[in-house]
């Protein structure tokens, strides 16, 4: 029987543990416990869903199966592929229910939905369920750091829209990471249309968006070459504004700059399991779509020196 005190929250079942548990997901489902409750848990290391499981008071399952099949789920996270391919996938997506898929899946889960989308004859899936892109939610992670949320705060109220955007990172770096970065110039431009792009080798690559509504008609966003972590520049129609991490900003507008520093505000992971409760229980929050990481995904793979 549920306890009364957990069954006004949001029901999630967990699949995969994996090694970013302890450092990023528990301490966020632990401070969101007024939220959210931990029901069903599977691993393929049984011991540790199980210990997952007592911590908090919840069921460990031995199959994926066994967790489709309850009906006490409102949602489910993914946070360690493990062995999942695209028959688990499909048998997931088959439930009909919410899901939040962590950074690690995001690659097996974008390619799927890419073959499904075009009906590639060559994947042999056609017996395969469309992924559905309205209650699958990707762990969009750039996209909501501190210093992000603050920039879309600023674009709204005091820079204005976005002209172009320097973010200097390692480009060798796995196409997984990169594609990171182009979702996430791709949002501060509102998820237009890249018009053209370019590659200097390996050490810049740099896209050129369509223009929408009432922004700037030439929009640029490149990626250089840089061996001292993810910076970001992004130049606005009333200002600009840099990112040196995920929780610094300094900006400046007309006479106005401030350099601010955000390590108190939650955690990206905190922000997107919140948003997916929410939309697990029929929220419309805006909280990006896989399809618009699987476009990411494969402007990066079309790029020369990763063919």
């Amino acid at each position: 029987m549920v306890d009364p005190s957990r069954r006004d929250r949001v029901g999630l079942g967990l699949i995969g543990l994996g090694p970013s548990w302890e450092l990023l997901y528990r301490p966020a489902i632990e401070r969101l416990q007024k939220r959210l409750t931990i029901r069903l848990t599977y691993d393929t290391v049984e011991a540790r869903a199980r210990s997952v499981a007592a911590d908090f008071e919840a069921e460990p399952v031995g199959s994926l199966h066994q967790m489709l099949n309850r009906s006490m789920l409102q949602g489910l996270l993914i946070l360690d592929p493990g062995w999942l391919g695209a028959g688990a996938l499909d048998s997931i997506a088959r439930s009909g229910k919410p899901v939040y898929l962590a950074s690690p899946i995001l690659r097996r889960a974008a390619e799927l939905h890419r073959l499904l989308r075009e009906q590639s004859p060559s994947a042999d899936l056609g017996s395969y369920a469309v992924i559905p892109d309205d209650r699958w939610m990707p762990e969009l992670r750039l996209r909501f750091t501190p210093a992000s949320c603050r920039l879309r705060e600023l674009i709204a109220t005091r820079l204005g829209p976005v002209k172009e955007i320097q973010v200097g990172c390692n480009l060798d770096a796995d196409a997984l990471e990169i594609a990171h970065i182009v979702d996430w110039c791709a949002d501060l431009m509102g998820q237009t249309q890249v018009v053209t792009q370019a590659s200097d080798g390996c050490e810049s690559i740099r896209f050129e968006f369509a223009p929408s509504g009432n922004s700037p008609r030439h929009r640029t966003a490149r990626l250089h070459q840089s061996s001292g972590g993810l910076n970001c520049e992004v130049t606005c129609v009333r200002g600009r504004a840099v990112l040196r991490d995920r929780a610094y900003i300094r900006w400046e507008a007309a006479e106005q700059a401030a350099e601010e520093h955000l390590h108190d505000e939650r955690s990206e992971i905190e922000i997107l399991i919140d948003q997916f409760c929410r939309r697990a229980v029929g929220g419309l929050n805006p909280v990006g779509r896989l399809e618009e990481f699987s476009r990411a995904m494969r402007i990066v793979e079309s790029l020369p020196h990763r063919r």
